[in-house]
């Protein structure tokens, strides 16, 4: 086969896999994560489950579930490639991280500003205790390290 219908098929099957994955709401940044341009830290990789916060009434078990020790809450836009890369930063946290798509839920993101006492940016990272914004970051700010040392001195002042 020659070298042009091999760039040619290279380029069919790019284009072929940006499609699906758009359909699957990925972004083409999503599957090229971990290439250690990430802004990770250092810190290791592990399991993490997102969960998405679609609506107002989701807040209060969040908001409740943080009298009992510290819960970040991550409110991204997936169509933002600054927020794309916090989602991979936070991604290496572990656990369980709730998480506002500001695209699609506006109000949520609104109230959770009302509520906790930060004013929204996208993408942030809080840490709330006791009902309340212990600790935000947004941006560049978002890093894994940031996050995990937030939660551990907010570990700290739940003792």
């Amino acid at each position: 086969m020659d070298p042009v219908r091999i760039a040619l098929l290279v380029v069919v099957a790019l284009a072929l896999g940006y499609v699906v994955a758009r359909r699957m709401g990925l972004s083409m940044d999503s599957l090229f994560a971990g290439d250690g341009r990430d802004g990770s830290d250092g810190v290791g990789e592990t399991a993490t489950r997102f969960v998405l916060v679609a609506n107002v009434a989701a807040l209060d078990p969040l908001l409740a579930r943080s009298h009992g020790g510290p819960v970040v809450l991550f409110l991204h836009d997936p169509g933002c490639p600054i927020s794309r890369a916090a989602y991979r930063r936070m991604a290496r946290l572990g656990g369980e991280i709730p998480l506002v798509d500001v695209q699609r839920a506006h109000d949520v993101s609104r109230v959770v500003e009302e509520r906790v006492g930060v004013r929204h940016e996208s993408p942030q990272a809080i840490v709330l205790r006791q009902g309340r914004a212990v600790w935000s970051a947004s941006h560049h700010g978002i890093t894994t390290r940031a996050v995990a040392d937030a939660l551990r001195q907010a570990c700290g002042e739940a003792s």
